[in-house]
């Protein structure tokens, strides 16, 4: 694997995830994003340099540098250095009730252990998403739960207290547009548009309507429709694309998690 690799989406082009196993001659340099900068330390520690300030972070530490901050990473042993970045371009919250809310515009944000722990898990599952090609609802919603974590997004509750929301028309929309489009890459401003609700607030209504995340329902929707192929005779590779998924891989892992088999093992069994 190369020492310093970035991954993409083309149907997400506001967000890079920059995976460095190996010293980073940018590091060195005072230098500035024009993205959202949320940063997690895999191995090593670092002295930063922060719009003339100083900080340390050492290994399982978050980092966040907001837009057009000037910042410098020092690792104290380079060889021993390792780190995930992940950029979001400040676009992504446009337009939206949510507001980006860095705890100071001219620090680097430096999280107690608790929350670092959480927030590891979530860049871990980023980074895994884009590897894996998941779709972009997987991906937005923990982009999403990472910035609410960090505290980096606050928003006005769109919740209802107490029991089951009722199905506003909004959510209707939003979900007769998946039952309609399951098997497309479909984007959280897509849903926005389609809906008419904030993407910051839609998750958790939709979540809160039917008890599923908007990628979750989306998938099941496209497993259901696969266990039907694979009933008819079809190859898994036919299938898998034909569900929507990116490769054979992505979906027997998808489908595995739902079904709790294979789908080699289902078409078996149900051809036994």
């Amino acid at each position: 694997m190369p020492d310093i690799i970035f991954l993409r989406d083309p149907d997400l082009p506001f967000l890079e995830i920059k995976q460095c196993d190996a010293w980073d001659h940018l590091a060195y340099k005072k230098h500035f994003h024009e993205e959202i900068s949320i940063g997690l330390i895999e191995q090593g520690a670092t002295r930063i340099w922060s719009a003339g300030k100083r900080y340390e972070a050492a290994q399982g530490h978050i980092v966040h540098f907001p837009p057009l901050l000037p910042h410098a990473c020092h690792p104290e042993n380079p060889a021993d250095w390792k780190y995930t970045m992940i950029f979001i371009h400040p676009r992504w919250l446009d337009p939206a009730p949510a507001r980006y809310h860095p705890s100071q515009s001219d620090m680097p944000i430096l999280l107690p252990k608790y929350q670092n722990d959480r927030c590891r898990n979530l860049v871990h599952s980023c980074r895994t998403g884009l590897q894996q090609k998941a779709t972009p609802l997987e991906i937005e919603s923990m982009l999403m739960a990472l910035m609410r974590e960090t505290g980096l997004l606050q928003e006005e509750s769109a919740s209802v207290p107490g029991g089951n929301v009722p199905e506003s028309p909004a959510m209707l929309r939003a979900k007769k547009y998946l039952d309609h489009h399951y098997k497309d890459r479909i984007t959280l401003d897509t849903l926005q548009d389609i809906s008419g609700i904030s993407k910051f607030h839609l998750i958790r209504m939709f979540t809160e309507t039917y008890h599923l995340a908007p990628h979750a329902y989306q998938n099941l929707l496209r497993i259901n429709y696969a266990k039907e192929q694979l009933l008819q005779g079809k190859t898994i590779a036919d299938v898998a694309a034909e569900s929507g998924f990116y490769d054979q891989s992505h979906f027997t892992r998808a489908f595995a998690g739902c079904v709790g088999t294979t789908p080699l093992r289902y078409a078996k069994a149900a051809s036994s």
